[in-house]
């Protein structure tokens, strides 16, 4: 598949399209594994372009307690802020399923950045969202209880990646107990007992066998935050 179905490369001419092509390589990393590690030197910008799995964004800190800060699917870009800054890697990067990744390579990248104007802009504004999500992140670490920090970051998910189904919205990807710790920096242990409520509540339904969420009532997990903001 071409770079020029990925939305942040969609207004650039065909033939900056081709050069970035020249300049990279596809690769389809196994589950599971990690295609690079915070700290690493930022030698490539990945684009996905291929795929039914995702990569996850992350860090881990040295009791390995992991923090899942974003997941990215086909047609996405990650890997980019260490390209573009110099610096090495801010997070950790895994993929998930089964996926197709574009490697462009650090001076292919720059070049295309420095000479094709749509390039900018179109990173600027993915760029933007980014920090959007990571500033409401750091704002719900800061003052929201545990609960209330899992609603948002499922209703996200289903509002991102979710499928219609009959029983409701189904997130787009499998995630295990340990997986929703991952986005908060809980214990699965926490999670699994706010899921349980939740299920009892008729909120969501949670398949583990398959690491299945599926939202029921939208509309009663967006209940729990107004709740919270009025106390």
């Amino acid at each position: 598949m071409s770079l020029a179905s990925i939305p942040v490369f969609k207004g650039m001419p065909g033939e900056a399209i081709t050069r970035l092509e020249q300049g990279s390589v596809t690769l389809e990393p196994r589950d599971g594994s990690t295609i690079f590690v915070q700290g690493d030197p930022a030698d490539a910008v990945y684009a996905i372009v291929a795929g039914d799995g995702h990569v996850r964004i992350g860090a881990m800190d040295l009791r390995s307690k992991a923090l899942m800060v974003e997941v990215f699917r086909a047609g996405e870009i990650f890997g980019e802020i260490g390209v573009i800054d110099g610096g090495n890697r801010t997070a950790t990067a895994v993929a998930k399923g089964r996926l197709q990744l574009v490697k462009i390579r650090q001076a292919a990248f720059r070049a295309a950045l420095a000479s094709v104007p749509a390039l900018g802009e179109a990173l600027c504004r993915v760029m933007a969202q980014r920090l959007r999500r990571t500033y409401e992140l750091f704002q719900d670490a800061t003052f929201e209880r545990l609960e209330v920090r899992l609603v948002r970051q499922v209703l996200y998910l289903a509002a991102r990646e979710g499928r219609l189904t009959p029983q409701g919205t189904r997130l787009g990807h499998r995630l295990r107990q340990g997986d929703l710790a991952d986005l908060l920096g809980a214990t699965t242990r926490s999670i699994i007992s706010i899921l349980n409520d939740w299920r009892a509540a008729g909120l969501v339904i949670y398949d583990a066998e398959r690491a299945l969420l599926t939202v029921q009532d939208a509309a009663g997990l967006r209940a729990i935050i107004e709740t919270e903001r009025e106390r």
